[in-house]
């Protein structure tokens, strides 16, 4: 598949350490294209600009907690003329991964925000999204 076709499927992610692999294989299982750090050897205890780099490497946007750093490295690439493929920030207090049921809240989230900015966003270079709690 080209280039052009593979990111009118939309958004593929990469899920940070900090987020368990239970939710990438859930977003499989639901379709969607996702793998976590922690499924991978080769990105397991990767620094956050070598990840960004691997992501970007395979087309994927970091969902990460990690906002601090992560926007850092989102102003630093912009600013030097360069891209990545996206951020999706989580936020520690919408989505707690010490609650019962953050499993399922945050596959839920990335569920709804790939329905319905996904496609729109498989084209759009260093994207930046705050993911939201879906409404009921």
């Amino acid at each position: 598949m080209g280039e052009r076709a593979q990111a009118a499927l939309g958004v593929k992610l990469l899920l940070d350490e900090m987020h368990a692999p239970a939710v990438a294989a859930r977003m499989r299982h639901g379709g969607h294209d996702a793998v976590a750090v922690k499924e991978s050897a080769d990105l397991i205890g990767l620094g956050d600009e070598e990840l960004l780099r691997a992501a970007t490497a395979d087309r994927r946007a970091v969902v990460t907690e990690n906002i601090k750093d992560f926007a850092v490295l989102h102003r630093r690439i912009s600013a030097s003329g360069l891209s990545h493929s996206g951020v999706v920030f989580t936020h520690p207090r919408r989505f707690p991964r010490s609650a019962r049921n953050h499993v399922p809240v945050l596959f839920e989230a990335l569920s709804v925000f790939l329905a319905e900015h996904g496609s729109m966003l498989g084209d759009v270079e260093s994207f930046v999204w705050w993911l939201e709690r879906p409404h009921r």
